[in-house]
């Protein structure tokens, strides 16, 4: 079932209930306001028939019937204190009816035949009365007045009005089920658009987008939403394919060198092969290591960009550093390069320890191999309020302003001098950034061309590490 046809059965369901229940009172209404009517009307003919009966200008009796019609009204006039029938109509006369307790009122359904008299009664001689008996007090006389009417004929009508309003409801459903599909095409035109300018947008076509007006209702917020989910997916889709190329031509150069250097030792293989031999392997060697960092770069990358989060546990940044800085004064110390450390005793975090001494080992061997020869590493660490800040600032060539935003990109290299010379893969600081954001934290890169660079890592304090106060 779709979704318009649901909505024109709710909408349809809804206007019939309203109308049954409308319809249901109307009828109730109809049906109390004839029995009230007649009941007024029977009470008038009670108050006229003791009128003429015992008014000062009454002969007698027989002039009632001149004045009420006593073959539509069944009468019969009681005097109340000694309980004699003062008065009876023809009809009452010909038709014997049980006579309700004084003050109340009946419906009454009884067989006269046909042949004795003619009161609107069905194919079956079955009669309905409606009677009353009412006290009627005139010139000091407490008179019992029973009177009652055939109600045959309001029965009639009473049918036909059912009949009426059922029908009328038959057919207003119809007309509201109409209404309601056209309404519902009418409200899910704008679903409709929607969906058909979504299905031009494919891989070939990611830069279209559904129209938004500048009305705020349910659609364009629906619009709005899955533009933003069309713009995620076309940048996936163009990192995915960035980092494709970018990888097919980071492969690409190490692949060609092994080539050509198997091409000169086979070359080579007629003649003294020994020193071209060894110069040939040192080249392959150099380039299937740099195939080797290059692939496991890319494959800790995706992983981490699988990753919605990762497992933690209680991390001393301090230690982590500690032992970090002492692994790599080694290497600082064959460009004769000073690294100096400023950590505070305690800088508790909730973090997964490896990827965080992958993240700041990335820091660190950026901070020395773009360095200059006796240059200096300046490695801080302290607690801020509710972030713990770790910044590693060297010396050296540094990077100009406009380069800074692309950093963080996969494969971005300042120069391809460097790659060549330091084996970069440029994959580094964006393995940096996407563990640091895994743990919460942010990661801002400075640098001034010439000059220095500083890298700083934000990280959220992990209060329960220790007791008290954190000291400096």
């Amino acid at each position: 079932m779709t979704v318009r046809q649901k909505i024109s059965l709710l909408i349809t369901a809804a206007g019939f209930l309203a109308s049954l229940v409308f319809s249901c009172i109307i009828v109730w209404e109809m049906r109390e306001q004839p029995f009230r009517i007649m009941d007024a009307d029977l009470q008038t003919t009670a108050e006229r028939a003791v009128h003429l009966l015992f008014g000062a200008d009454t002969g007698s009796a027989l002039d009632v019937p001149l004045l009420i019609d006593d073959r539509q009204y069944w009468l019969k006039v009681y005097d109340q204190e000694s309980g004699r029938l003062l008065y009876t109509s023809s009809l009452a006369k010909q038709i014997e009816i049980p006579e309700p307790a004084p003050e109340s009122s009946a419906t009454v359904s009884l067989i006269v035949p046909r042949g004795k008299i003619d009161v609107g009664q069905d194919s079956q001689s079955e009669a309905t009365f409606r009677m009353n008996t009412f006290r009627e007090s005139y010139n000091g006389k407490t008179f019992l007045v029973c009177a009652g009417r055939p109600m045959e004929q309001l029965e009639e009508e009473l049918t036909d009005i059912f009949i009426g309003v059922g029908a009328g409801l038959a057919v207003s459903v119809l007309l509201l089920l109409v209404t309601s599909y056209f309404v519902a095409g009418l409200i899910l035109k704008p679903i409709r658009a929607m969906n058909d300018q979504a299905r031009d947008i494919s891989e070939k076509h990611l830069d279209r987008r559904i129209p938004v007006s500048s009305e705020r209702d349910e659609f364009n917020t629906l619009a709005r939403t899955l533009n933003q989910v069309f713009d995620r997916l076309q940048h996936a889709f163009l990192q995915q394919k960035r980092l494709l190329a970018d990888a097919s031509h980071e492969l690409k150069t190490p692949l060609t060198m092994i080539r050509l250097s198997v091409d000169e030792l086979q070359s080579a293989w007629d003649g003294d092969p020994g020193a071209l031999h060894r110069e040939g392997l040192t080249r392959m060697t150099g380039q299937v290591l740099r195939m080797e960092r290059l692939v496991k770069n890319l494959l800790d990358l995706s992983s981490l960009e699988i990753e919605e989060s990762t497992a933690k546990e209680p991390v001393d940044i301090s230690g982590v550093l500690d032992s970090l800085v002492a692994d790599y004064r080694f290497l600082a110390d064959t460009r004769t390069i000073q690294i100096d450390v400023r950590l505070a005793q305690q800088l508790p975090v909730q973090g997964n320890r490896e990827k965080l001494i992958r993240a700041f080992s990335n820091i660190l061997d950026n901070a020395i191999k773009y360095n200059v020869d006796g240059g200096r590493v300046e490695v801080i660490a302290d607690h801020s309020g509710r972030d713990i800040t770790i910044t590693v600032s060297n010396t050296g060539p540094g990077v100009a302003e406009e380069e800074i935003p692309k950093v963080f990109d996969q494969f971005y290299r300042v120069e391809e001098s460097r790659s060549v010379r330091y084996g970069g893969s440029g994959l580094g600081l964006a393995i940096v950034k996407r563990i640091i954001d895994l743990h919460g934290g942010s990661v801002r890169f400075e640098s001034r061309q010439g000059d220095w660079t500083r890298v700083t890592v934000s990280l959220p304090i992990r209060r329960p590490f220790c007791q008290g106060p954190i000291p400096a």
